[in-house]
């Protein structure tokens, strides 16, 4: 029993001195692999640019089919009406997800008030 509890003892305190060789380990590694890391970051990140510029040019396409012509050419009345339209439908939308979320929340964080209580359950035979 002594033997035990002084192995466990042993154990809890050599945790710190372990998971402290497991962070440096880890830190001389990427620290090592930094290098190819940099390398890649530039291919990486212009195929990422490309990739971000074509989405948006997909949404573009997208909209302007939903409206029907090029925006560029309706009457400053037009765009009026479609801006209000538009703005007013985000509004609602945002509200609605702020009232999803915060009954998410109310739910998640809601503590049981009440405790249900039976009695004792009858045999069916």
């Amino acid at each position: 029993m002594i033997s035990e509890f002084f192995s466990a003892s042993f154990s809890l305190s050599m945790l710190p001195a372990r998971l402290a060789v497991r962070n440096t380990k880890a830190t001389f590694q990427a620290i090592r692999d930094l290098p190819t890391m940099m390398k890649n970051a530039p291919f990486e990140m212009y195929q990422s640019r490309e990739e971000a510029q074509v989405l948006m040019a997909q949404l573009m396409s997208r909209i302007d089919q939903q409206l029907g012509c090029d925006p560029a050419n309706l009457s400053s009345q037009e765009r009026e009406m479609i801006v209000g339209r538009e703005l007013a439908m985000a509004e609602q939308h945002l509200g609605q997800s702020l009232i999803n979320m915060l009954t998410a929340c109310r739910v998640l964080t809601a503590k049981p008030s009440r405790v249900i209580e039976h009695g004792p359950a009858d045999r069916i035979d």
